[in-house]
C-alpha cells in the first residue's frame, strides 16, 4: 500500500487532537479503535514525508475551531459589532450608568477561545463602570477554517488599538499575552495589563501540541519550526525580558498554580523582571478554568478599575 500523506492529512481531524481553547491541548483520554489506527497511519505518514506531514499539522494547529460572529447571529447579545476588516472584528459594550470618558478595556482572548469564556469577568468590569470590548481574531469570526498565527494576532491588537483610540488597560489570555509582548515592543502604550495563563516558553507549548499529535523526533522539530515561521515576522521564539524590563505601564500576572499547559514555574520570571508587576497566584482552576475563579475576577477587575480616593 502506498501512503499519500497529503491524502492522508487532508481526510479529517488529526487523531486524538482535544477540542480545547487555545494552543493548550488537555490531558487525553484513553483513544479508541478510530483514534488508534487514524494515528498508526499518520505515524506512517510522518516517516514517509516529515516535513509535509509536519507542514500540514502546522497549519492545522494555528486553524482556530471557533465561528464567534456565526454563534452570535444564533442568539440575543448586547454587544455592538464593529468590522476591522481583514477577518477581525470587536465586540463592544458600553459601562452601565457610567459617565462619558468611562475607562474601556479590551479583552484579548487566547488562540481558539470565544467570548463565552469572558462572561463573568465582562460582568465584573461593567459593574465597576467600565466599558468593554472583546476581540475576535481572523480565523475566528465565522466557520471558515483559516490559519491565525502569532502575526494574525499581533496584528489584530493593533486595529483594535487604532479603531478606538486608545485603551485604558487590556486583559489577555493565554497565547494572547505572549501577542502583547509583540505589540508592546512594536511601541503599543497599555496604561494597565493583566496577562492571564502566559505561556512564556511558548515554543514548548507548541511542542506539547505537535506531541498530542503524536509526533516525536525529527518531524516534531519540523512542526515547531513550521509554526514559527508561519508566524512570521512575529516569531514564537522572541524574546521576552528586553520588552518587560523597559515598558511603561503596570502588570498583573494572573496564574493558577496547576496550570499544566503553561507550569507557573516558568511565568513567575516574568512578573519578577517587568517593575513594579503584581503577581496573583491561585490554587483553584487550571489554565482555562481560572477565567471563572471569582477571587481571579475580582483581581482582575479591582486592578483594571482601582478604586478612585
Amino acid at each position: 500500500m502506498q501512503l499519500n500523506a497529503a491524502d492522508i492529512l487532508a481526510a479529517g481531524p488529526a487523531p486524538d487532537r482535544p477540542d480545547v481553547d487555545d494552543l493548550s491541548p488537555s490531558p487525553l483520554k484513553g483513544p479508541g479503535l478510530k483514534a488508534v489506527l487514524r494515528r498508526a497511519v499518520l505515524m506512517s505518514a510522518a516517516r514517509v514525508a516529515p516535513r509535509l506531514t509536519a507542514d500540514r499539522l502546522a497549519r492545522r494547529y494555528l486553524t482556530p475551531n471557533q465561528s464567534v460572529l456565526d454563534d452570535l447571529s444564533t442568539r440575543r447579545h448586547g454587544y455592538e459589532i464593529c468590522d476591522l476588516g481583514a477577518d477581525t472584528a470587536l465586540l463592544r459594550t458600553s459601562a452601565p450608568a457610567a459617565p462619558s470618558g468611562a475607562p474601556r478595556v479590551l479583552i484579548v482572548p487566547g488562540h481558539d477561545g470565544h467570548v463565552r469564556q469572558f462572561t463573568r469577568i465582562v460582568r465584573a468590569l461593567r459593574k465597576r463602570g467600565v466599558a468593554v470590548d472583546i476581540l475576535v481574531f481572523p480565523g475566528h469570526t465565522h466557520n471558515a477554517r483559516s490559519v491565525c498565527s502569532m502575526q494574525h494576532m499581533v496584528t489584530a491588537v493593533r486595529r483594535a488599538d487604532a479603531f478606538n483610540g486608545h485603551y485604558d488597560g487590556i486583559v489577555a489570555h493565554c497565547v494572547a499575552s505572549n501577542a502583547m509582548l509583540q505589540v508592546l515592543e512594536q511601541g503599543m502604550s497599555c496604561p494597565r495589563l493583566a496577562m492571564i495563563s502566559t505561556p512564556l516558553d511558548l515554543p514548548a507549548l507548541v511542542r506539547f501540541g505537535g506531541q498530542q499529535y503524536g509526533l516525536s523526533g525529527r518531524c516534531l522539530d519540523i512542526f515547531v519550526d513550521r509554526v514559527n515561521a508561519i508566524s512570521a515576522p512575529c516569531a514564537i521564539d522572541k524574546p521576552w525580558r528586553p520588552v518587560v524590563e523597559t515598558t511603561q505601564g503596570e502588570l498583573l500576572v494572573v496564574h493558577a498554580r496547576n496550570d499544566y499547559a503553561a507550569p507557573i514555574e516558568k511565568t513567575r520570571p516574568l512578573a519578577a523582571a517587568w517593575p513594579g508587576a503584581q503577581l496573583a497566584e491561585f490554587d483553584q482552576g487550571g489554565h482555562n478554568e481560572i477565567l471563572n475563579v471569582t477571587s481571579a475576577i475580582d483581581r482582575i477587575a479591582d486592578f483594571m478599575a482601582p478604586a478612585r480616593p
